[in-house]
């Protein structure tokens, strides 16, 4: 473990120590939140103590630590994220009502496609995304979405970012990426995706280890194509027998906030009328927000 810094701040390790918790990874050993947190372990246990104390934290069986309802209830009242949730529920509500099998919204942040809500219904198509999970970019419906129709400097820094997962499968772009975070003092293992750069979480499961990332070239191609048809389509990338299809929600500023997708089987009856459903459904959502429920990001 390399040692801290002297511009090493209590913020910096409060952030570090937060920050260390993922989808993969909701509880850690407190040998592990050091690691992570790159912090002494005797630092993690007075941290730990301190943190749970204050409900931030909170114990586990077999001595693990997760994040405490007290970080959820202060993250819930004041994320950018709640107005937006609250928007589309009863939108996403009709959708699901009819389709009667996964139906998602999410955003795009630095690391992936973030996963913000999801309804699912019982003995619905495989679907990996999780709420606070998040999914490929440049194979999903929501990715492709959120990407085709940000700001035209938000997509172009975003690929400059990820330059070196284009091309490659995702199984490849995953190894880059262990190795790059155990390169990395203070990093442990941990079964999650992470892009060239050692960052972004993203589970590998179904059967994207065949996926391939596309190039630059390709990928510009299905952005353009998918600005032309105003919604993004792909056909089992991460389980080969589900259809994701996602829209962009713009706001009256023109502003891409989020994308609304499905995932449904790739033999569904609903096909041909996905992407008109969900058009009207993130007009409403567009409607529902009001200028000051905007929050923009990009």
């Amino acid at each position: 473990m390399a040692a801290a810094q002297p511009q090493d701040t209590t913020l910096d390790r409060l952030i570090r120590i937060l920050g260390a918790f993922d989808a993969g990874r909701p509880t850690l050993s407190v040998a592990a939140l050091a690691r992570r947190a790159d912090i002494p372990l005797p630092t993690a246990y007075r941290w730990v103590e301190r943190l749970t104390t204050a409900g931030l934290l909170r114990r586990g069986e077999g001595g693990v630590v997760g994040p405490g309802l007290k970080l959820w209830e202060l993250a819930s009242r004041s994320a950018p994220s709640t107005s937006l949730r609250q928007a589309a529920m009863p939108f996403m509500d009709d959708v699901q009502a009819v389709l009667r099998q996964h139906t998602q919204l999410a955003v795009l942040d630095e690391t992936g496609v973030l996963v913000l809500e999801r309804l699912s219904a019982r003995g619905a198509v495989a679907n990996q995304a999780t709420v606070a999970g998040r999914l490929p970019t440049f194979t999903t419906a929501m990715g492709l979405v959120l990407l085709a129709f940000s700001r035209r400097h938000v997509t172009e820094s975003y690929l400059a970012a990820h330059a070196g997962e284009l091309g490659l499968p995702l199984a490849t772009v995953t190894t880059a990426g262990r190795a790059a975070r155990a390169a990395q003092p203070g990093n442990d293992d941990g079964a999650s995706f992470t892009g060239a750069s050692g960052t972004a979480p993203v589970g590998i499961t179904g059967n994207a280890r065949g996926v391939v990332n596309p190039t630059e070239p390709e990928l510009r191609q299905r952005l353009a194509e998918v600005r032309r048809r105003g919604f993004a389509s792909v056909d089992g990338q991460i389980d080969s027998e589900a259809t994701g299809v996602a829209v962009p929600v713009v706001v009256p500023e023109g502003d891409t906030l989020a994308a609304l997708g499905v995932v449904v089987p790739r033999s569904s009856e609903f096909r041909p009328g996905l992407a008109p459903m969900l058009l009207a459904a993130a007009r409403g959502i567009s409607r529902a927000l009001t200028p000051q429920e905007t929050v923009i990001t990009q």
